[in-house]
Order: structure tokens, then C-alpha cells, then sequence
């Protein structure tokens, strides 16, 4: 029996390392084969190589991907708290330190069989969970714009025949890593509001700032700007081209940051009542709860910067399905606010990852489309409250309208 209950733990473990070797063999071995069996040309060993270089960027991005996760774990659970970020994670029951193994993202935690090796308590389901969704979202944006398939304006390269192959260069690292540190942002917001918690002001300066500055800096980063509503809506030089000269380019970076900026204060201007019906619509500063609104503005303000005023009217209206079906199934305790911070990370994701054919969608709102696909996708955004919002919420609209009438009351 003691045998039996040493191995418990560890077959979610074994299981796992199976499973993932299984996959990459039918992968390598099994569209190898598949690809030659069409091919005169090829043979299925000249094609492992190639499969086996898929292979090996999926895992990498994925490693990063959930090893972000696995710290913004750290930057969730202490920030809200003011405590530091440095210094090694450990078990927040005993505060034994972890051990380097131990820490490995997802594997780690499946390893231990989910309790601390020293104390033996359960350690949250929670952490594996962040670094998985965290590690896919990454890989799915990674695998995207390296294989240069997901961003509007890039020439199909890495899918356009069996010897398919990463595209590396200064413009995509540049812009990947750009998009990699927007999801960063995105999730790290999402996680500490998931806990119910203010968004500390040291994260979103940290968050935001940087962003911004990118794209003045380099407006090219911007792949919907001004200058090319009235055409393709791509820029001049293309997409992944940051060689920007001339003032005008500059002025397109000042107002599409400008823009993104005021298109996140009227989004969650109009998701108040769903999103935070107990804060003052006047936005006070005042105001109980004008804070929560706050953190629904710098939450939106991460996708339109990337995606611009245009497009993130779309990713908010995907994110609300999203988030209703979370709060509907799996998050019921949690309030509307942290399950739309999650969604809004995974329809930036997918948003990211089908950019390109979202594009030449002419009914997907993008600076090309026409002023009724925008004002059709604004309308819905007026119908989000309704569906996030349930009975219980409706409840605590009614009370905030009283509290807001009572504030005015006693400010007059």
C-alpha cells in the first residue's frame, strides 16, 4: 500500500512526459509521411528534420510562454500585497523555498503530485493552470508571427510547402516581442483582478508606459495605422518594416497611442454596468468604487494600443461571450470583472494569431472598414452590460444608483 500511494502522485506526472513524447512522434513521423506520401520530391526522412525544428520551436515558446505564467503567478499573489517580487517562489504555507525542479512550469507541480515536498500541503491547482493558459497563449502568438502567418501584410512563408521553417529577423523578433509583452501585461492585469484585487499602480506604470513609448518610438509597431485607413489599411513599407523615417510617421504613432487611449476610456466608460455597476459613472475621484472603473480603462488599454481603436471594439465584444460562458460554467465565483480580464487575454490571442485573416474579413472592424461595420460592432458593445450582468448584478446596480444618488445628495 505504501508503494502504491508513493506512485499516486507521481502517474499525472508520467503520464503527462507520455503523452507529450506520444504527440511529438506522430507529429514528426506522422505528417512527415503524410506531406512525402504527396510529394515526388521528397521522401519522409528528408522531412523529419523539419518537423523535428516545429517541434523544438513550439516547446521553446511554450517553456517561455508558461515560465512568464509561472512568474506572474509571483507578480498576482505579492504586488496587491506590497510585497517585493524578488527572491526565489516558495510554499506559501511553510515558506520552504523551491527547489529549481521543482518550479518547472506545469511539470513541476505534477512532479510533487500538487503538494509541497516539504510540508506536504496541497499547493493550488491554480499555478499549473496559469502557466498552461499562459504558455499557450504565448506559443499560439510565437508559432504565429515566426512562421509568419498571423499578422496582416506578411508574405506567406513558413507554411508554403513541406520545408516549412521559422522566419527569423530583427523586424519580427522586434515586433513579436512587442505582442509578447502586451499578453504579458494583459494577463498580469487579469490575474490580480481574477483575485478581486486593485491593480497596483507600480504594475500598471510598468505596463502601460513602456507600450506607449514603444510605439512612439517605433510607429511601425502600430500595424493599423492612420495613414492607411483610407487604403489596404497596411502601412506604406509593411508591416514588420521598422525603418520609419519622416515626421508624419511620428504623428501616426502620437495618434493612434492618443486614440487607443480614449477608445479604452469610452469602452469601459460603457462596460461600467456590467463590469463594475457599484462605480461612479461620473468617474469621481471621490467615488467608492471610481477604482474598479480605473481598472477596467488600463485593462482595455493593453489591446488598443495593439490592436487600435478599430479592431479592439471587436476583441472587447468576443471577450464578453467569452467571459459570460466563463462565468456560466467554470468561474461562477468569480465576479464579471476578473472573468472579463481573462477573456480579453484570450481573445487578444486569438485576435493575434488570425489578425491576417481577420483582415479580409470586410465585416471584421479594422481602419479599412466601412463606418457601418464599426458603428454595427459599437452598437453591440452597448449590449455587453446586459449579458454579463445577472439578476445578482442587476441587484447591485440598483444599490450603486442609490449610493451615487445619496453621494450627490450630500455634495450639494
Amino acid at each position: 500500500m505504501k508503494r502504491l500511494r508513493h506512485l499516486r502522485p507521481a502517474f499525472p506526472f508520467l503520464a503527462a512526459c507520455f503523452g507529450l513524447l506520444a504527440a511529438i512522434g506522430l507529429y514528426v513521423i506522422g505528417l512527415a509521411w503524410v506531406q512525402a506520401s504527396g510529394s515526388s520530391l521528397f521522401s519522409p526522412a528528408d522531412l523529419f528534420v523539419p518537423r523535428l525544428i516545429d517541434v523544438t520551436v513550439v516547446l521553446w515558446c511554450f517553456w517561455i510562454g508558461s515560465s512568464i505564467g509561472s512568474f506572474l503567478n509571483v507578480v498576482a499573489w505579492r504586488m496587491p500585497r506590497g510585497e517585493s517580487i524578488n527572491g526565489r517562489s516558495h510554499c506559501p504555507r511553510c515558506l520552504a523555498k523551491l527547489r529549481a525542479i521543482d518550479n518547472f512550469p506545469v511539470f513541476g507541480w505534477l512532479r510533487l503530485g500538487g503538494r509541497c515536498r516539504t510540508c506536504h500541503l496541497p499547493i493550488s491547482s491554480r499555478y499549473p493552470i496559469v502557466e498552461l493558459a499562459v504558455g499557450l497563449s504565448m506559443t499560439l502568438v510565437a508559432v504565429g508571427e515566426l512562421y509568419q502567418i498571423s499578422l496582416p501584410g506578411m508574405t506567406v512563408y513558413g507554411f508554403g510547402g513541406p520545408l516549412w521553417a521559422p522566419r527569423i529577423s530583427t523586424d519580427v523578433l522586434v515586433m513579436l516581442t512587442f505582442h509578447v509583452y502586451a499578453v504579458t501585461i494583459a494577463w498580469a492585469f487579469a490575474l490580480v483582478r481574477f483575485d478581486d484585487q486593485r491593480l497596483p499602480a507600480r504594475l500598471v506604470v510598468w505596463g502601460l508606459v513602456p507600450l506607449i513609448i514603444a510605439m512612439l518610438v517605433l510607429p511601425g509597431l502600430g500595424i493599423t495605422s492612420w495613414r492607411a485607413a483610407a487604403g489596404t489599411g497596411l502601412p506604406a513599407k509593411g508591416l514588420t518594416t521598422l525603418e520609419l523615417t519622416g515626421t508624419s510617421l511620428y504623428v501616426d504613432g502620437f495618434l493612434r497611442v492618443l486614440t487607443a487611449l480614449v477608445a479604452a476610456a469610452i469602452l469601459g466608460r460603457s462596460l461600467a454596468r456590467g463590469l463594475c455597476p457599484t462605480a461612479d459613472p461620473k468617474m469621481n475621484p471621490l467615488g467608492k468604487s471610481t477604482a474598479e472603473l480605473m481598472d477596467v480603462i488600463a485593462i482595455l488599454a493593453v489591446p488598443s494600443l495593439v490592436f487600435g481603436w478599430q479592431t479592439v471594439i471587436a476583441v472587447v465584444v468576443v471577450a464578453s461571450v467569452l467571459a459570460a460562458i466563463l462565468k456560466r460554467t467554470f468561474l461562477s465565483s468569480t465576479k464579471p470583472l476578473g472573468c472579463f480580464a481573462i477573456a480579453i487575454c484570450v481573445s487578444s490571442a486569438i485576435q493575434l494569431l488570425f489578425w491576417n485573416r481577420l483582415n479580409g474579413f470586410q465585416y471584421w472592424p479594422s481602419p479599412s472598414s466601412t463606418p457601418m461595420v464599426i458603428l454595427g460592432w459599437s452598437a453591440m458593445i452597448l449590449l455587453i452590460p446586459i449579458w454579463l450582468g445577472g439578476p445578482a448584478n442587476r441587484v447591485r446596480i440598483n444599490v450603486a444608483d442609490s449610493e451615487i444618488d445619496s453621494e450627490n445628495d450630500s455634495e450639494t
